[in-house]
């Protein structure tokens, strides 16, 4: 029978570092004392030949008895010389007169220094190899040459050359300096150290769960009471809206978090052009714009950058700027019918009353894969729609508000347009302008808030969760004013579910990978068998279950085996992350990474930089040895 055993010192570690000096004390933490005769990993110190070293011949004169060298013709490094004519047998820097000895083991410990050629050469790491023979005598993944450049050679035999808790060879994975403390990675306990079949070990990992990235489409009511509103967000949507959108505002009553990846887009809505609803003219929907002599869309699009700061995207300050109130008829507008064309992007066409559809053809293209919706929302994104307009809805809530009782052939019901921000997720924002009737447009889109599941967490008198909407109808002067404070409300107390997703690490370089803004270097994990492809880490993550918060009360509603549910804006929660080998017995060591990111279930990204980890495995060379 034979067993498995892998390299000592990770065994010794586990799942977590041994922090050592950087000085040249001895250290208590490495393996020593005894004699390894086997090179089973069941601990470091001596290397025993087992036969008696009787003879001091040492003809390098490196203070290592030829009969203790590999043999009298060995040659460890292929360089043609034998060991016992060679004064670095194994070519890697260090001289075998200073890895015979190990100054760091117990001063207690046989061997810890050498009196005579005969004296037991060491084995540090306990593998079965000297460290004379050895390219990587303290085996913690980093070889004894880029060991001795580093600290002057002070750590060759150090597993954590600085002492900061983090093992060599993952600060160097990481970027960090391992010979300085002050260096270690962001979050030091981002690895695990996973022997084959070694079993499972667990890790508690903490998120950050606001939004990362939304899309933010303005959807204006342009019928005929509308034109000082529209003025007004003219006026400040560069200057006002945008950098409470990518800045915050840590200043305000209750503080606005950045996200700083927005897109923004704009469309606009009146009502069907038939009487008594509407004019002729009016449109239900638009996302495209005729504008002197172009066709401007409205699509989501990056802000400009701007003396310093952010404009809006020149689609959506043309569109803006273009927009002018007219039209309308009744009371009722039609929301209920733009929502759905917008969020579903299917063809739609309105036929009693005067058969009427969108100027452009739906499905609407977008410029690259995954996108959706009309205004081609990007994948992974939280699509916000917020709603400016001072008129209930037809087809709302309301049933006295719907097109005809008995239906109107081809208009979408509410049921059918909540359905459609469901499918994609969408959260709507609601700022309802005073002017129409009062509190008409204010109740519809409360319901409409609530029916979608956008909603925020106001702590005040033990706690409630509301529709972001005004809470009053507001002045024209004050549309900015409030967008601003409800998407702060989004961002910091918007509720929403977060689970994780996992994946191997792979980068193509140049750009971000990593969520911190940054480019990242280009980075693909090794390739292993067949396939010739890098290896995917990601199924070495066993589980990753949310852990119950400590606080009281918890920044969440409940919790379930994957998901934390009704998390509050952006709040911190703990995950705990499984792992264990039983696919990969390699015949070195190995490291691997991948990646776990909070994400809601439907998968919008949250957190930004701290939503994401950055996960390495250490698998150590599997060996196999008699029983």
């Amino acid at each position: 029978m034979r067993l498995r055993a892998s390299l000592v010192v990770f065994l010794a570690l586990g799942a977590a570092a041994v922090a050592a000096p950087a000085a040249c004390a001895p250290s208590s933490d490495l393996p020593s004392g005894g004699s390894s005769t086997t090179g089973t990993g069941q601990g470091g110190g001596l290397f025993d030949t087992g036969t008696p070293c009787t003879d001091p011949t040492d003809t390098d004169g490196d203070f290592v008895a030829d009969s203790l060298e590999l043999a009298p013709d060995g040659d460890t490094d292929a360089d043609g010389a034998a060991d016992k004519d060679d004064l670095d047998s194994d070519a890697d820097g260090v001289p075998d007169a200073e890895e015979a000895q190990n100054a760091r083991l117990d001063p207690s410990a046989p061997g810890q220094m050498r009196d005579a050629p005969c004296d037991p050469i060491v084995d540090t790491d306990g593998d079965g190899l000297p460290d004379l023979r050895d390219e990587d005598s303290d085996n913690d993944g980093v070889p004894d040459n880029q060991d001795a450049a580093l600290s002057g050679g002070g750590c060759r035999v150090l597993i954590d050359c600085d002492g900061d808790g983090v093992i060599d060879l993952i600060e160097l994975a990481a970027g960090s300096d391992p010979t300085d403390a002050a260096s270690a990675p962001d979050d030091p306990g981002l690895y695990f150290v996973l022997p084959y079949e070694g079993g499972e070990q667990t890790k508690d990992f903490t998120f950050s769960t606001g939004i990362e990235r939304a899309d933010i489409y303005f959807l204006i009511d342009t019928t005929q009471s509308m034109q000082p509103a529209i003025e007004q967000l003219k006026a400040s949507l560069s200057t006002q809206i945008l950098p409470a959108i990518l800045n915050g505002d840590p200043t305000a009553v209750p503080p606005i978090p950045a996200i700083g990846d927005a897109w923004i887009g704009m469309g606009d809505f009146r009502d069907v052009p038939w009487a008594p609803y509407g004019q002729a003219g009016d449109s239900i929907y638009r996302n495209r714009f005729a504008i002197g002599n172009q066709t401007v869309v409205g699509n989501v699009a990056a802000p400009v950058p701007s003396g310093g700061g952010f404009a809006a995207p020149p689609n959506v300050q043309a569109i803006l700027g273009s927009l002018t109130a007219a039209g309308g008829g009744d009371g009722p507008e039609a929301l209920t019918q733009a929502l759905w064309i917008a969020a579903s992007n299917q063809p739609y066409a309105a036929t009693k009353g005067g058969v009427w559809s969108p100027a452009a053809p739906y499905p609407a293209p977008c410029d690259e894969p995954g996108m959706f919706g009309v205004p081609c929302f990007r994948p992974g994104s939280l699509p916000i729609f917020v709603v400016v307009s001072d008129a209930s809805f037809h087809n709302g809530p309301i049933a006295q508000n719907a097109y005809d009782p008995q239906g109107v052939g081809g208009t979408k019901s509410y049921a059918q347009a909540i359905g459609a921000l469901g499918a994609i997720h969408a959260k709507v924002v609601g700022v309802p302008v005073a002017g129409g009737s009062p509190n008409a447009a204010r109740m519809d889109m409360r319901d409409l808030a609530t029916q979608t599941g956008s909603l925020y967490h106001d702590p005040a008198f033990g706690g409630a969760d509301r529709p972001l909407v005004s809470g009053v109808d507001v002045a024209s002067g004050q549309v900015s004013t409030q967008v601003v404070r409800l998407l702060g409300l989004l961002a910091g107390a918007g509720l929403h579910d977060v689970t994780t997703s996992r994946a191997s690490y792979d980068c193509a370089g140049g750009v971000d990978c990593t969520g911190d803004g940054q480019p990242d270097l280009e980075y693909h994990n090794p390739v292993i068998g067949a396939g010739g492809t890098p290896f995917d880490a990601s199924p070495l993550i066993t589980a990753v279950a949310p852990v119950e918060s400590a606080s009281q009360p918890p920044p969440y509603s409940s919790l379930d085996d994957t998901a934390f549910h009704g998390v509050r804006g952006s709040a911190e929660v703990t995950f705990r992350v499984h792992a264990n080998n039983t696919i990969l017995e390699p015949t070195s060591l190995v490291v691997l990474r991948a990646v776990i990111r909070v994400v809601t279930p439907s998968g919008q990204l949250l957190g930004g930089e701290a939503g994401l980890k950055l996960v390495y495995f250490v698998i150590p060379e599997s060996l196999t040895v008699p029983e």
